[in-house]
């Protein structure tokens, strides 16, 4: 396990610890608001999907078929949460309905995207190679819609006259760093399969940037579950 986390700088577990952090303040701070319950949930989510790819990374029991197969699905199960959340959460900040919309139709696409992936994975005839490369194909679609829709939330921002301090508004540093979450990754997911093959200890090393950026992400919900005022502000 050590051997593990220190291929990714231990940015493994700081994440998790960023998780952690997030799920303990939005329970302490989440109000009854509802979109600050739903990111309690994605928070509670990432952790007991890290420690259940944990528990599958290190089972003695599942041939190595099934440990692919199994870490695959909670991923992609992460990945419809979190796009979930932020759905709402992107749906509650714009008012622009053709943008509702729109999203909407994301989310549609990307559960029948993972849910085509899922029934797949029933076919003994679909290679490990492919269960990759299907997988983080899902990750780039999760992350493009993703960036799409925090695009839309800075148009609007700043083409509208502004109602309060930017730098009071927990949805810009969540919005912010969620940006920078999806664009940076999505070329790194575009290559995925191939360092994964060919260069697995580069492949740790980028990779490593994904947990970074996510801890970023959660870091701004934390520092929004602090504020007083609604987290869409």
């Amino acid at each position: 396990m050590i051997a593990h986390y220190k291929a990714n700088f231990f940015t493994e577990p700081l994440m998790v610890l960023a998780f952690i952090c997030c799920c303990i303040i939005g329970l302490r701070y989440h109000r009854g608001e509802r979109q600050r319950i739903i990111f309690l949930g994605y928070s509670f989510m990432g952790v007991l999907l890290a420690f259940l790819v944990t528990a599958v990374d290190y089972s003695h029991i599942l041939p190595v078929r099934g440990k692919i197969m199994s870490e695959e699905i909670l991923n992609t199960v992460f990945e419809l949460v979190e796009f979930s959340c932020f759905y709402y959460f992107f749906r509650k900040c714009l008012e622009n309905k053709k943008i509702h919309k729109i999203s909407k139709a994301f989310l549609i696409t990307l559960f029948v995207i993972s849910a085509f992936f899922f029934t797949l994975l029933f076919w003994q005839e679909y290679t490990l190679d492919e269960i990759k490369e299907h997988s983080f194909f899902i990750n780039v679609i999760e992350l493009f819609f993703l960036a799409f829709l925090c695009l839309a939330y800075f148009y609007e921002l700043f083409t509208t006259p502004p109602r309060i301090n930017l730098f009071e508004r927990p949805s810009f540093f969540i919005t912010t760093s969620t940006f920078f979450y999806s664009v940076l990754l999505i070329p790194f997911f575009i290559i995925a399969r191939d360092l994964w093959k060919q260069e697995r200890p580069l492949f740790s090393t980028l990779f490593s940037c994904h947990y970074v950026l996510l801890s970023f992400v959660l870091l701004s919900i934390s520092r929004a579950f602090l504020r007083k005022v609604p987290i869409t502000t």
